[in-house]
């Protein structure tokens, strides 16, 4: 099930909505309290970008994203990725795949944002 969801355009960037998102996120704990900070963020390439990277850093949450093959490697001094926890990006990629079995979803029959945003959290439960 997703922690939450973003609605963009379709022209626009998916990793410019990437802070928007990880900002959403929130967990509860067992305690109770709520848990907005992740330990890491498993991502695809698309996100190999230098401001998500340093943007995490700095809020301490381990960037756990392959480096494309056209980047420096001296831009973010280029660590080895994680492969044990790259292996978990897949719940990610079946969740988008259980959500896209929705032919509405797919298509997107819905006209506003209000409406497909509902549909999406209606296909998540």
């Amino acid at each position: 099930m997703p922690l939450s969801f973003c609605l963009s355009g379709g022209q626009a960037h998916e990793s410019h909505y990437a802070k928007t998102l990880l900002n959403r996120v929130g967990v509860l704990r067992k305690s109770g309290c709520l848990k907005s900070r992740p330990k890491a963020v498993l991502a695809d390439k698309v996100y190999s970008g230098h401001r998500l990277r340093c943007h995490l850093k700095i809020k301490g949450i381990i960037a756990v994203i392959p480096f494309k093959s056209n980047e420096k490697a001296s831009q973010d001094k280029r660590r080895k990725l994680n492969r044990q926890l790259y292996k978990k990006r897949n719940v990610v990629e079946r969740c988008f795949g259980v959500l896209k079995e929705n032919r509405r979803i797919a298509t997107r029959s819905e006209k506003t944002a209000r409406n497909y945003l509902s549909m999406l959290k209606l296909a998540a439960i």
